[in-house]
């Protein structure tokens, strides 16, 4: 009897800790954006997006960016440092389903999915004078 107490203490005391980092790690920026790279594995495989996840890298210098929302629509990007095109990114896009729209956001392209108008939306920007480019995930639902 004295063992089975002691274990579910035991037990119950991981749990916190385990439960305590896990909420630390997440809420300690929960209103910022926070940075990584792939490398970071608890923060790459769980704060980013599948269809970030997947998308081409087209170049070896990128980073990861999670916006959490705070008020508005939360967000995922990968940002690639050195790029100068954009095209595998457009063609993953059109693979996903989804199409450029007519309009913009400034300089950033506007992709949705033509039969849902209030779903998810990708901005993809390539600035030409620093060589980066954004693709930027937007989750509406």
């Amino acid at each position: 009897m004295k063992n089975l107490i002691k274990w579910c203490v035991a037990l119950a005391a991981t749990v916190l800790t385990c439960g305590g980092l896990f909420t630390g790690f997440i809420a300690s920026g929960s209103n910022d954006v926070i940075v990584y790279t792939q490398r970071d594995f608890f923060k790459y495989h769980i704060l980013t997006d599948p269809d970030i996840e997947n998308a081409p890298r087209i170049t070896d210098n990128y980073y990861f960016e999670s916006h959490p929302g705070d008020g508005y629509s939360p967000s995922n990007s990968i940002v690639f440092k050195g790029a100068t095109e954009t095209a595998p990114l457009r063609a993953y896009l059109e693979k996903l389903g989804y199409v450029k729209q007519t309009r913009s956001l400034g300089e950033k392209e506007i992709w949705a999915k033509p039969d849902k108008s209030d779903g998810d939306l990708f901005f993809l920007y390539l600035d030409l004078i620093t060589h980066q480019v954004e693709l930027t995930k937007v989750m509406n639902n």
